[in-house]
C-alpha cells in the first residue's frame, strides 16, 4: 500500500509581502497612504480605512494602549468599561454587579448615569452633560482623559444619527489632529477588534440624537431597563458621557 507524499511546504512571505498586511487587512501593493503610522499597525489600519491622514502626517496624535474585548450579548457599555479595567473584572462580572444594582436586565446600559456609577468604583468619573464637539472635551483628551461615550452606531459602527434607536457604547482611548486641524477621536467597542478613527464632531451629533429606545433586532423578546425619563431623560444617554482620567495603561505618542 502506496503511502501520500508530504504535501508542500507553505511559501515563506518575503518581508515585502509581510508589509502589506497590516494588523489583518491586505492593503494594495500600490499603498502609500498612512506611512507615517507604519511603525503602529492597528492605528494605521484605523487610519487607512477611515481616509484620515492619508499622506500627511498629523499635527498631533496619542492614544492609550488598551487592547479590545468582544462583547458577548447587549453589554457594549460593561465591555468598554472592561476594556478600561484590562478584562478584570469581566464584562460578565460587572453584568452581575449592574444586576444586583438594578441597572439592567440583560447587560444593557440606556443610562449614563448608571453606567458612570458602575465606573466609579474603578476610577475618579465625571458625569459629563453637554455636547462633546466643544473645547472642555477636546482639552481633556489631549491631557490624557479617556471617555465612555454613548452614540448610534451604523452599519459599519461608525457614528450615524438614528434617534437612538441604534444606540451603542464606544471607549474614546484617545485622539488625532490632522494637518487641517480637524480633530478625531480613536475609539474601540465591542463589536470589532479594529481602533476606530471618527471626527469628534460627527460622534458629538450621534451622541446628541439619542432620544427614543427601539427594541434591537438580535433581542425581539428580550424586556429591556430603561431609566426614568428615557434615553434623552436625566439619567439618559443624550449628550451624555462619563470622562476618566488617572488610568495606568501606557499612553502612545506620535510626533
Amino acid at each position: 500500500m502506496s503511502v501520500a507524499p508530504p504535501p508542500p511546504p507553505l511559501p515563506v512571505k518575503t518581508t515585502a509581502e509581510k508589509e502589506k498586511n497590516i494588523a489583518g487587512i491586505q492593503l494594495p501593493k500600490e499603498l502609500s497612504e498612512c506611512k507615517w503610522a507604519a511603525g503602529y499597525p492597528e492605528l494605521q489600519k484605523g487610519c487607512f480605512l477611515s481616509r484620515v491622514c492619508q499622506y500627511a502626517h498629523p499635527k498631533q496624535c496619542q492614544y492609550y494602549d488598551i487592547p479590545s474585548l468582544l462583547q458577548v450579548g447587549p453589554t457594549c457599555g460593561l465591555t468598554a468599561l472592561s476594556m478600561l479595567l484590562n478584562g478584570k473584572p469581566t464584562a460578565a462580572e460587572l453584568l452581575a454587579d449592574a444586576i444586583v444594582l438594578k441597572y439592567t436586565i440583560n447587560g444593557e446600559m440606556f443610562s449614563a448615569q448608571y453606567l458612570c456609577e458602575l465606573t466609579q468604583k474603578h476610577f475618579k468619573s465625571i458625569f459629563y452633560k453637554g455636547i462633546l464637539n466643544c473645547a472642555y472635551i477636546k482639552e481633556q483628551l489631549t491631557t490624557n482623559g479617556c471617555l465612555l461615550v454613548p452614540y448610534d452606531a451604523d452599519g459599519n459602527h461608525a457614528p450615524c444619527q438614528k434617534s437612538g434607536h441604534k444606540a451603542h457604547w464606544a471607549l474614546i482611548v484617545g485622539y488625532l489632529i490632522d494637518d487641517q486641524d480637524e480633530f478625531y477621536v480613536l475609539a474601540r467597542h465591542g463589536k470589532t477588534r479594529n481602533l476606530a478613527v471618527w471626527t469628534l464632531s460627527s460622534l458629538s451629533q450621534s451622541n446628541a440624537n439619542l432620544v427614543e429606545f427601539a427594541q434591537p433586532n438580535g433581542y425581539p423578546d428580550c424586556t429591556f431597563l430603561l431609566p426614568p425619563g428615557g434615553l434623552d431623560g436625566p439619567l439618559g444617554l443624550k449628550e451624555r458621557a462619563i470622562l476618566i482620567k488617572g488610568l495606568t495603561q501606557a499612553v502612545v505618542k506620535i510626533v
